[in-house]
């Protein structure tokens, strides 16, 4: 086989290559929450509440929200008991993220360094990988980002 055989075989190849990657790409199916709303909510310590709207308004939306697990000694009693809590944006018990049926919520959940335990979150609301535990493993100095739809209240 000559030269010109060769490189017409590479071409040939490398056309075919550009093709699957083409087809693949344009197989892939876009994430239906990519293309509504944002609002970012800023969580804040119970017993309050996050600034929302109590009744939806204009659809869905994807509430992005972040939290920090830090990890604490607390005095509990006058008795000066000390107990080892993990507190969520320095919350315990967490803050509440607040969001319709319908919307999407995306977690940033975050663990510092300075932590000595892995960690995770689950939610009520979520359906599926244990609420969201099953997919929010991690170590001090990790983040991760979960994302689901609420079809359910809770």
């Amino acid at each position: 086989m000559g030269k010109k055989d060769h490189l017409l075989r590479n071409i040939l190849a490398v056309l075919i290559v550009c093709l699957g990657v083409v087809f693949f790409v344009s197989s892939v199916k876009s994430d239906p929450a990519d293309n509504l709303p944002v609002v970012v909510q800023e969580l804040v310590k119970p017993p309050f509440v996050p600034r929302h709207n109590i009744v939806a308004k204009g659809g869905p939306k994807v509430i992005k929200v972040r939290m920090t697990v830090t990890e604490k000694v607390l005095t509990i009693d006058n008795e000066g008991t000390k107990f080892r809590v993990f507190a969520f944006n320095d919350s315990i018990p967490g803050p509440l993220i607040v969001a319709h049926v319908g919307d999407y919520i995306e977690l940033t959940l975050v663990s510092p360094k300075k932590n000595n335990f892995e960690h995770n979150i689950d939610f009520h609301a979520s359906t599926g990988a244990l609420g969201g535990g099953g997919l929010t493993h991690i170590l001090p100095g990790e983040a991760v980002i979960l994302r689901w739809k609420a079809t359910k209240p809770g």
